[in-house]
């Protein structure tokens, strides 16, 4: 596949007013864990930087779970959509998928939209937050764990899928190893995740370009204090034949920081991913930042300096988002 530039769609601002987000469906009535036991700790929620965080596995996902997170997810959803003119993945499960896992769900979007799609599949949501929403396609499940533990009830999935969930992970092998021993002969896997290496149409973004500056700066930090790697994208790709998988392909989307493309589907999508950006740039702000103990002073000239700059349509700055797919070999 060759790598593209694609569009959006106008941002939906709505926003949950409580935590919880209701629908059209019955309530989930649980069943068996994919993962581990279950318990009622794990519903609980911690407010600290003024923002609200989960209490399960406390700290090892260091970004917030509250309305202004669901705003973010909710936007960058739709957003992913329209780069896939409405489609919600790239890989060629066929029409008739069985079993359908989402690891690191978040607030359930991509996974209540399959199951409406696939009403005859089970569709599992698996995340660290009780942040989805009560009332669910009858097929849908959501629960609540580590996507890094041991998978120890489930298995045989068509389709594993992944959005912005490899960046946070400690040890991606061994979540892809995983993942190839609870795929069925055949399945696939899919993982969609921004590369933030900057890039611009005019040429070398200036070295003073402040969203860069601040995804390098978010790139230190995750390594430094929780041990993530902010670049796997770029290396998936080759880790995943290592692993063992085959028909690995890999295709790179453009998307504009900012509405300053002509072009009015590109110019929708990049103010919606303009907004993105920023909720993104207040979440950092709020704990890992400080947490690693960037002075305030110097984190509010930043978040200002990315609210300026990226407001600026004599700039066309892109980011690349690349989306990873793979089979696990038929038997």
């Amino acid at each position: 596949m060759d790598p593209n530039s694609l569009a959006g769609q106008a941002p939906n601002d709505s926003a949950p007013e409580s935590d919880e987000v209701m629908s059209d469906y019955a309530p989930s009535l649980g069943g068996e864990s994919t993962f581990g036991s279950l318990t009622s700790s794990v519903n609980g929620h911690v407010w600290e930087y003024g923002r609200r965080y989960h209490v399960y596995r406390y700290g090892r996902y260091p970004i917030p779970n509250d309305e202004d997170e669901y705003r973010r997810e909710n936007l960058r959803h739709v957003m992913f959509k329209e780069l896939l003119d409405g489609e919600l993945y790239l890989a060629p499960i066929g029409e008739n998928p069985q079993k359908i896992i989402d690891l690191g769900t978040g607030f359930g979007d991509w996974v209540i939209e399959v199951g409406e799609n696939f009403p005859s599949a089970r569709v599992i949501g698996v995340d660290l937050s009780p942040i989805q929403p009560l009332w669910i396609p009858p097929n849908v499940e959501f629960i609540v764990d580590d996507v890094e533990d041991e998978w120890v009830h489930d298995s045989d999935f068509d389709f594993a899928h992944l959005r912005f969930i490899c960046t946070v992970i400690k040890d991606t092998d061994a979540l892809f190893t995983r993942i190839f021993e609870n795929l069925k002969p055949g399945g696939w896997v899919e993982s969609q995740e921004l590369f933030p290496e900057l890039g611009s149409d005019d040429g070398p973004l200036p070295p003073d370009y402040a969203p860069s500056r601040f995804y390098k700066m978010c790139g230190e930090v995750l390594h430094q204090l929780y041990g993530f790697n902010t670049g796997v994208a770029g290396q998936l790709p080759d880790d995943l034949k290592r692993l063992g998988f085959i028909n690995v392909q890999r295709r790179v989307f453009h998307l504009p920081i900012g509405d300053w493309p002509r072009d009015p589907h590109l110019r929708l999508i990049g103010g919606t991913f303009r907004e993105v950006i920023l909720e993104w740039v207040t979440a950092m702000a709020a704990r890992p930042f400080v947490e690693a103990g960037i002075d305030k002073d110097e984190i509010d000239e930043m978040v200002e300096n990315i609210q300026n700059v990226v407001r600026d349509k004599h700039i066309h700055a892109y980011m690349p988002v690349h989306y990873t797919i793979a089979q696990k070999p038929p038997e």
